[in-house]
């Protein structure tokens, strides 16, 4: 069951190439945690989201540790660490929080140091909370689902809190 406090939204981007390295610092993270679908990638497909290479090479160049943690399946999660060229953990079973704090032993950073980049109030945001990372929406990079059901009644569900925090704080920069 979901608490009030693990759907608490901390910063709000329009997309994932808006996390810049200086926002990353900014922000005292040293890693930075990203899901896929919707995020990085195109729902469902192998196709990366325009700019996601480019980012997260820079991310790294920049000394912030990366990798994937995503409820998708490991041969996918797999083939998608191997194009970015960063570690993962697949089938996170976000909400919980045990996929986040596994990656931040693997990483070697305390997880009050890490941002999760995702999509969703319900697993991306709720995981993060759990344990002490720092929530990263994003707006979904794609308005349909391959899980059609699944993800219209949560988008639904959580529509009410993304307009209620950008109501209230805006995109992080544009205040």
């Amino acid at each position: 069951m979901l608490r009030e406090k693990d759907t608490t939204i901390k910063y709000m981007f329009r997309e994932t190439n808006d996390i810049t390295p200086e926002i990353v610092r900014e922000l005292g993270l040293e890693a930075i945690l990203f899901d896929l679908d919707n995020t990085t990638v195109k729902d469902a497909t192998l196709s990366t989201i325009p700019g996601a290479i480019s980012w997260i090479k820079s991310l790294k160049e920049a000394g912030i540790k990366v990798a994937i943690v995503t409820n998708t399946p490991h041969i996918r999660a797999y083939w998608f660490s191997k194009t970015f060229g960063v570690k993962f953990h697949a089938f996170a079973k976000k909400p919980l929080p045990f996929g986040i704090l596994r990656m931040s032993r693997k990483l070697g950073v305390e997880v009050s140091k890490i941002g999760m980049v995702g999509d969703q109030v319900f697993t991306d945001v709720a995981a993060a909370n759990r344990c002490g990372a720092v929530p990263l929406l994003v707006d979904p990079v794609e308005n349909k689902w391959f899980w059609k059901n699944h993800y219209k009644k949560n988008r639904i569900k959580e529509k009410p809190i993304r307009d209620a925090f950008l109501k209230e704080h805006g995109y992080y920069g544009d205040k």
